[in-house]
């Protein structure tokens, strides 16, 4: 919990110096992650052709320095680190 003085000090700020607070709080925090199931298009004949694609596999979405990432999680759903998956993809060569 929050103590008191702390909540005091942020009631009697200005909208000004709440964004500055919220901008600092939200450097120290991970990006929120979205998951979602997806079929997956390749470059197969099926596919190519309009086909339903294959999978279903899962992706993990999130926002990072205003820029909005896709990331492959695979065929079972597991928590990620944005950042870490992120910095792999990158060394890899992948879209951002």
């Amino acid at each position: 919990m929050l103590d008191k003085i702390i909540l005091n000090r942020i009631n009697s700020m200005s909208v000004l110096e709440l964004r500055e607070l919220k901008s600092h709080i939200d450097s120290l925090l991970p990006p929120a992650v979205v998951y979602q199931q997806k079929p997956a298009k390749c470059g197969c004949k099926r596919c190519k052709e309009g086909g339903p694609g294959h999978g279903s596999y899962w992706y993990a979405y999130f926002t990072y320095q205003n820029k909005t990432y896709c990331v492959y999680v695979g065929k079972e759903k597991r928590e990620i680190d944005p950042l870490k998956e992120l910095e792999k993809k990158k060394k890899r060569g992948g879209k951002k």
